[in-house]
């Protein structure tokens, strides 16, 4: 039994176990500030599950435990419970903090590894986490409909049309796309750099080399490339913004203007995000997030006849190493029940003279997973 000066040691211990574990996803996996607080997050369940008990006690039934606890724990969400996605996310989290304490000098004789594999949800839970849900994203009507109420008639609108022009055609993440210098665009091979190096919020601090999509509509890369031109007519540096916060959001002691740019970058996706909240309401459209363009792309893509080659190609600059990512969670993972109806019924359209049906290789793909309940 612990003694009562042991016993006020504890949390002291955990939080530095804690502080060393963090330090590790920084330092060694290069995990972002926001990745870190949602391991932060996971671990924080876990300390309320036993209440701050001594990371050093975990084992095997308190993992299971831990598991009926989440399933069993009540939230202000209509389901009133946790939904398996986010109870896995935990899951997998607090085993990979207790994986790596595991292997840490001080505690590597009171833990065992296999323990941490009890933190798991069931099979039927992990069904319904695979099958992942219908992504919310606009169409490209919508998008072109916002993009063309902008009025570039001042450097906000210029800028705010490039900003969505831009997401819509490269499907870059916005902590990326606020993140980008003026070096980050090769404007001769419409190659855009996202290199960490550079200062370029990537996920992961993963580097990643992009282009544009052939969406199928060439405004949006025209609206940024003019925009691009017109920073460098006003002789930004490499090293300054491509697109810069307003000069209102910046505390200078200089007159603020609401309609003109700052050259400075903003501090995080905030102010950017509600720009496309704004656009949207201008034009009439409800407001889709901007990592929901990305869910577009590969909508947009994903309806081309597409070989293997090319679908590794999008996902390669997409940032993922993994074509079933891009075409799964992003494509046609997140198909909802009516257009599988839909694609069914158009198969007629394939049909030829003779009767014999030519599917597409997508649609035949899509088939194949339905028929093996995938």
């Amino acid at each position: 039994m612990n003694s009562s000066t042991n016993q006020d040691k504890i949390p002291y211990r955990n939080e530095q176990a804690k502080r060393g574990f963090f330090d590790h996803l920084r330092g060694a996996k290069g995990f972002t500030d926001a990745s870190v607080n949602d391991y932060a997050d996971a671990i924080g369940q876990w300390q309320i599950f036993s209440e701050n008990e001594d990371f050093a006690t975990f084992d095997k039934s308190k993992a299971m435990a831990f598991c009926g606890w989440l399933v069993r724990r009540a939230t202000k969400t209509p389901e009133g419970t946790l939904k398996p996605a986010t109870r896995y996310h935990y899951l997998r989290r607090v085993k990979e903090f207790f994986l790596w304490l595991a292997g840490q000098p001080e505690y590597s004789q009171k833990l065992v590894r296999g323990d941490a594999e009890y933190l798991r949800i069931s099979k039927k839970d992990m069904q319904i986490v695979l099958a992942g849900t219908t992504k919310a994203m606009p169409t490209l009507e919508e998008v072109q409909k916002v993009i063309g109420n902008i009025e570039p008639t001042t450097e906000i609108g210029m800028r705010d049309r490039a900003l969505i022009s831009f997401a819509l055609i490269t499907g870059c993440r916005i902590s990326a796309i606020i993140s980008l210098k003026m070096r980050s665009f090769d404007k001769a091979a419409h190659r855009i750099h996202q290199n960490p190096a550079d200062g370029v919020r990537t996920k992961n601090s993963k580097t990643i080399i992009t282009t544009f999509f052939p969406i199928g509509w060439d405004e949006p890369s025209r609206y940024f490339l003019e925009w691009y031109e017109y920073l460098e007519s006003k002789g930004f540096a490499p090293d300054e913004p491509i697109f810069p916060a307003t000069s209102s959001e910046i505390s200078t002691k200089k007159a603020y203007s609401k309609d003109s740019i700052s050259r400075s970058f903003w501090s995080d996706a905030g102010s950017a995000r509600k720009i496309f909240e704004k656009r949207c309401e201008n034009a009439g459209v409800k407001y889709y997030h901007p990592h929901s363009y990305r869910h577009l792309v590969v909508s947009l893509m994903s309806k081309m006849r597409l070989t293997e080659e090319e679908k590794r190609a999008i996902s390669l600059t997409l940032g993922h190493e993994n074509i079933g990512t891009t075409f799964g969670a992003y494509g046609y993972g997140s198909m909802g029940v009516d257009r599988a109806v839909d694609i069914v019924r158009e198969l007629r359209d394939f049909q030829t003279s003779n009767g014999t049906v030519e599917i597409p290789d997508e649609v035949r793909a899509f088939l194949k997973r339905l028929i093996d309940g995938k």
